[in-house]
């Protein structure tokens, strides 16, 4: 069946994710999907791109700003297709439906199969049952020890998550990092996703606070953090379905009760990611934190950080090159797009990841 894709936003640079299909069914009729609908990093009312006319359906891959933070402008009569744990998340006008965490259901005649991302609680990659596969990674990482990441079908066509570019360095060496970073006279404040690397991250914390609360290492104190009211919870995950978590995770979160939230707990754990609000915001304007920013910078945060005013060491929450390669290898694809990147070197690329890589934003077939 033929098909056409386009990356409305998402193509070239950091931004929200939105990714226009057009295809036919096996009934012969034209159907219109968007997969995600982002909105924009920046805290800007303007998601920096146009909902498409006509559409069928939206399937969200994840519950993060920047793949649902467009979902406001959707008409509310259009199906928006969302995993349980994703659904409370968007706006309460919408018409949804549930997408699986891991299996197929067929949408508007187009099989989609969806398995777990690694990424946060409750996002999926999306394969679509078109000609030979298409599929879309969403958000994704293989390294998470809290969220697993199911093998997908092989797909033709890929679309990849590739927020890092070419980087490489593993999670050991962030995490060698963070405890080198810590501050021992000011709380330490992590502005995070709430439910992606929060719970991680407080997981992570609480591995080395159990028995003596002491890192062996270098006998840093971890035992004295907080996760915020607005994070996933330990209880959250561990009542999910199986499968949501890793074996890990269930051996590690069983051990966890959060203690109140305290603004001045040696280690703070909260929302939101990219510090304009919630406790994260409050906590910043204060001035009394030692900031650590893990994941994306908007621009008052790469400010802060330029002016040695905040700290940035990466958690990896998406692929390092290492990974999308493997990934590549398991979905055996012809053509594969890298998202959410600046791809300045097509050569380089193809050289680390094979021929099957391409730079356009519109793909026909």
């Amino acid at each position: 069946m033929p098909a056409r894709i386009e990356v409305i936003s998402g193509f070239g640079e950091k931004a929200p994710a939105a990714i226009y299909v057009q295809t036919t069914n096996k009934s012969g009729q034209t159907v219109r999907l968007l997969l995600d609908a982002g909105g924009s990093l920046e805290g800007l009312p303007d998601k920096g791109w146009n909902i498409p006319d006509n559409l069928d359906a939206v399937l969200i891959s994840h519950d993060h700003q920047d793949h649902i933070g467009g979902l406001p402008d959707l008409d509310k009569q259009i199906p928006v297709y969302a995993t349980p744990q994703v659904q409370p998340y968007l706006p309460k006008q919408l018409t949804v439906q549930t997408l699986p965490n891991k299996g197929t259901i067929e949408i508007v005649g187009i099989a989609v199969t969806t398995g777990n991302a690694g990424h946060s609680f409750g996002g999926v990659w999306i394969h679509l049952g078109i000609d030979n596969g298409l599929f879309y990674s969403g958000d994704f990482c293989k390294e998470s020890e809290l969220f697993p990441f199911d093998p997908p079908p092989t797909a033709d066509i890929a679309l990849i998550d590739a927020s890092y570019g070419l980087y490489d360095i593993p999670q050991s060496r962030s995490k060698q990092a963070i405890r080198h970073s810590l501050s021992q006279t000011q709380p330490n404040l992590f502005p995070v996703p709430q439910s992606g690397r929060a719970l991680e991250l407080a997981m992570w914390f609480h591995s080395h606070s159990i028995g003596n609360g002491q890192d062996i290492d270098n006998r840093q104190r971890y035992d004295n953090w907080v996760l915020g009211e607005d994070c996933i919870q330990p209880n959250a995950v561990l009542t999910s379905p199986k499968g949501l978590f890793t074996t890990y995770a269930e051996q590690a979160l069983v051990t966890m009760t959060p203690p109140p939230f305290n603004d001045n707990a040696h280690i703070i754990l909260c929302g939101d990611p990219e510090g304009f609000s919630g406790d994260a915001g409050r906590l910043i304007d204060s001035g009394h934190c030692h900031v650590i920013y893990t994941g994306h910078l908007p621009a008052h945060a790469k400010t802060a950080v330029a002016n040695d005013e905040a700290h940035f060491i990466r958690w990896n929450v998406h692929p390092t090159i290492s990974d999308q390669a493997t990934l590549i290898e398991e979905l055996q694809c012809s053509y594969c797009l890298p998202l959410f990147t600046k791809i300045n070197d097509l050569s380089e690329w193809q050289r680390r990841l094979g021929d099957t890589i391409i730079d356009t934003p519109i793909i026909e077939y």
